[in-house]
């Protein structure tokens, strides 16, 4: 295990964006119905199994920095401190608008945020945003910033279009290329922001106290997306497909956050019974199931958002957790725990006291 914990970190502010079009899984399997009829696949399938009735989509066009960019200044909007002390802005999606630059490079200078500053993309499937919060977190902790901004803009429609292009046109494809291609459906746009900074400056007392990483890469080929991919390609000339073996990878993701949350509970000195809140990495009901089997967590605790956004790949977890501490009744020195997990295998958990 890799492990960390902070005295000075706060999180200052933070907010979602997400899009107005609103998709039911019922939809998207209309979309592919003579393969279900050709395979004798029940219609309601998608929503049975995974729990999602409905995913949002922005057009296919939208770049990701331009709603990282809106978020970001949403955000901003509500932080106490001047802004000259975020030096730093990291972009932590899965969808880019291009190869190079960082799309991270193009949000900042969206926000006019100065030259003095650390700008990069953290690029790591479903973990980027809470693998944002790990690093940014040590630059605070260290004294190398006093503050920071992380933001995560995923635009996912092109994914899911191309997908459901690929499964009518290819001749023939059979059941088991075709379980494997649906978990792509479950896929949602969001965009978030995140504010981190010193102690010394923050205006909340919202603590993040540290957490555990560990990678189990052995499981690195339970889900593969074809190539990269960025928003300045025309359509045609990269069309990405991504292939999920579902079942093994709930089953070894559950196995590894077991694991992890023994470490994180021995680090951070909470036990199950401590933990006020639990906002997970979500790709629909199957997976928090097992997840919660396996760690023995709380899964009560917990406050789920795939029902009506779907997977939002990086943004999952901290969209959950943006709108579930403002519905929930979260109060100053609840102890919250974040449990990220993402394709590779990898997992990593923050502890934040409120």
């Amino acid at each position: 295990m890799v492990s960390f914990r902070f005295r000075h970190v706060c999180l200052e502010a933070f907010g979602v964006h997400l899009p107005e079009e609103e998709v039911s899984s019922a939809s998207l399997e209309d979309k592919i119905a003579p393969i279900y009829d050709r395979l004798k696949i029940p219609f309601g399938t998608l929503e049975r199994l995974t729990g999602i009735k409905t995913r949002r989509f922005w057009d296919m066009d939208v770049r990701p920095s331009e709603v990282a960019t809106v978020v970001a200044r949403q955000v901003l909007d509500k932080i106490g401190f001047v802004r000259e002390h975020i030096k730093a802005l990291f972009n932590c999606s899965v969808t880019r608008d291009f190869f190079e630059p960082a799309t991270a490079a193009l949000v900042h200078r969206n926000l006019g945020l100065q030259e003095q500053s650390i700008v990069m993309d953290i690029s790591n499937a479903c973990m980027g945003f809470v693998n944002g919060i790990m690093v940014l977190g040590n630059l605070i902790e260290s004294g190398a910033v006093k503050a920071g901004v992380l933001v995560s803009g995923e635009n996912v429609a092109r994914m899911v279009d191309s997908s459901v292009g690929y499964i009518l046109g290819k001749e023939n494809i059979d059941r088991e290329e075709l379980i494997k291609l649906l978990p792509t459906f479950t896929l949602g746009c969001a965009a978030v922001a995140f504010v981190l900074c010193h102690d010394s400056i923050a205006t909340t007392q919202h603590r993040i106290l540290g957490g555990v990483a560990r990678s189990a890469t052995q499981f690195n080929d339970l889900c593969e997306g074809n190539g990269d991919h960025s928003y300045y390609q025309t359509q045609g000339e990269s069309e990405p497909i991504m292939y999920t073996e579902s079942s093994k990878i709930i089953s070894n993701a559950a196995r590894l956050g077991g694991r992890t949350w023994k470490d994180t509970s021995e680090i951070l000195g909470w036990s199950k019974d401590d933990i006020d809140h639990i906002f997970c990495h979500q790709v629909g009901r199957q997976v928090n199931e097992a997840f919660y089997q396996e760690m023995g967590l709380d899964i009560e605790k917990e406050y789920t958002v795939y029902q009506k956004y779907g997977n939002l790949v990086s943004a999952a977890l901290p969209v959950a957790f943006a709108e579930g501490v403002e519905k929930k009744d979260v109060k100053p020195g609840d102890k919250i725990l974040l449990t990220g997990f993402g394709s590779g295998l990898n997992s990593l958990f923050v502890g934040i006291e409120w």
